[in-house]
């Protein structure tokens, strides 16, 4: 019988010899080009602090500032539900990092907290008791180990490439050593049904394999839609709208534009259908450059496309405010001071 650690080996393998490269868009290629040789199971020790987790992770940077975040998100959320949800062991090896109480003071679970509560307050407000959780591109799983906690009785299914698949199975592995893991190994063919993980509490998969007869009680998506073509986007939307449960809950948190697909993707032009009920909107938590949307599943149409639209003029208020010291010195001042007075009278 193969070990845990060895079906992740394996599921590795598998996957990026059946690798359906529609699903790489040119930022994750460009990420892991030159990571072939790091992705060799000897490093997956380390790998917060070899590389393997760049642009899936937030470093720690100086003591000064992990005290900084720490203190404004405990006056926050409290600190009791912060120290909670902070982990005791450094799985990944991070680098430069404070203890406080014997927990790692890490910038990027501090992230990942502040979505948890905001997340948390919803499903309660709604009074959802979730069964079945879908997480698309969760990285290495810093979300997803908090999730899985809070959610004990719940069963954890993630969506990823098989770069991040690799970190997530051993991070959760390593977080989660009692529960029971189905990965890509498993898979006898290209579909998924209930049946299949009748037995298991986390599914770990690349997104070529289908959700045959399972429904969805909250999708996630944090920090990953922004960095993908529309057309994997487009597909990603089409199994949300299929699969999601009436009344449940999905989470997106991704950048206003970003441009490293080679061309702009704007979270106000992600193809919604009408059928959603906006439940939060606002500039994200520490990253006022993204916009944390989340929606609850209707049958009926809702107010999702007017939301849109206020978010559409919150990118273009966002891409003058990142680009303003450029514009000081390529457009006349007085023009300049315009642009500036709009966006004064916008934001009152």
């Amino acid at each position: 019988m193969k070990t845990l650690i060895e079906k992740i080996q394996l599921s590795h393998i598998k996957s990026f010899k059946n690798y359906d490269n529609k699903y790489k868009s040119d930022h994750w290629q460009r990420g892991y080009e030159k990571k072939k040789e790091l992705l060799k199971f000897k490093n997956i020790e380390n790998f917060r602090n070899n590389s393997l987790s760049d642009g899936l992770d937030t470093r720690a940077g100086s003591i000064e500032s992990q005290k900084k975040l720490y203190n404004q998100l405990k006056d926050e959320i409290g600190a009791k539900y912060l120290i909670k949800n902070l982990s005791s062991t450094n799985i990944g090896k991070l680098k430069n990092v404070l203890k406080v109480k014997g927990k790692i003071l890490d910038p990027n679970a501090f992230f990942h907290i502040r979505q948890l509560y905001d997340i948390q307050s919803k499903i309660e407000e709604k009074k959802i008791q979730p069964k079945i959780i879908c997480e698309i591109g969760a990285g290495y799983g810093a979300l997803s180990r908090l999730l899985i906690k809070k959610y004990n009785n719940t069963k954890y299914i993630i969506y990823d490439l098989p770069e991040a698949n690799y970190l997530s199975s051993y991070y959760l592995l390593k977080n989660n050593p009692k529960k029971k893991f189905l990965f890509y190994c498993d898979i006898k063919n290209k579909n998924l049904s209930l049946k299949d993980i009748k037995n298991f509490d986390i599914i770990i998969l690349p997104p070529w394999v289908n959700l045959k007869d399972i429904k969805i009680d909250i999708f996630l998506n944090v920090r990953s839609f922004m960095e993908m073509d529309k057309s994997v986007i487009k597909k990603y939307f089409k199994l949300i709208h299929k699969t999601i449960n009436i009344n449940g809950i999905f989470v997106n948190i991704n950048r206003y534009e970003k441009r490293t697909v080679g061309y702009p993707v704007r979270i106000a032009e992600y193809p919604y259908d009408d059928k959603w009920k906006v439940i939060k909107s606002e500039p994200t938590w520490n990253s006022k450059h993204s916009h944390t949307l989340i929606t609850e599943r209707k049958v009926k149409k809702s107010d999702i496309q007017s939301e849109l639209k206020k978010i559409k003029k919150l990118t273009v208020f966002e891409n003058f405010k990142i680009n303003k010291h450029l514009l000081k010195n390529i457009v006349p001042s007085s023009v300049f001071l315009f642009f500036q007075r709009i966006k004064h009278s916008f934001d009152k």
